[in-house]
């Protein structure tokens, strides 16, 4: 994930613990949902991160220039997912959702963004 923005972020992780033999049905779910979500505003960086070590979990990473945005593109980008997928035969366990806010201290002089 490489981005060149400088200002706060907000972050949406969703942590999915896949069904053995489901795992690449999420990883398509979830690259449809990135590429649906590309050029949407405020949309740093979107995409899913498998797990190295223990190989089992998937990890959606979006990454917004605010939470306004992200609530804004929720219900389109959400639905591409909710549409086809059977959450119920996918997943061990409901997908675990974290949302970041940025608490860093900017550089002395800089304004928040």
């Amino acid at each position: 994930m490489q981005h060149r923005y400088r200002g706060r972020m907000f972050i949406h992780m969703s942590i999915h613990v896949p069904n053995a033999g489901f795992e690449q049905a999420v990883l398509a779910s979830m690259n449809r949902v990135r590429l649906a979500a590309l050029g949407t505003p405020g949309l740093i960086e979107i995409g899913p991160w498998r797990e190295e070590e223990t190989g089992g979990r998937i990890v959606g990473i979006a990454m917004w220039e605010s939470r306004a945005h992200w609530e804004a593109a929720l219900p389109t980008l959400f639905a591409i997912a909710q549409a086809d997928d059977p959450d119920d035969l996918w997943y061990a366990s409901a997908p675990e959702r974290i949302l970041l806010e940025n608490a860093s201290a900017l550089p002395p002089g800089e304004a928040d963004e």
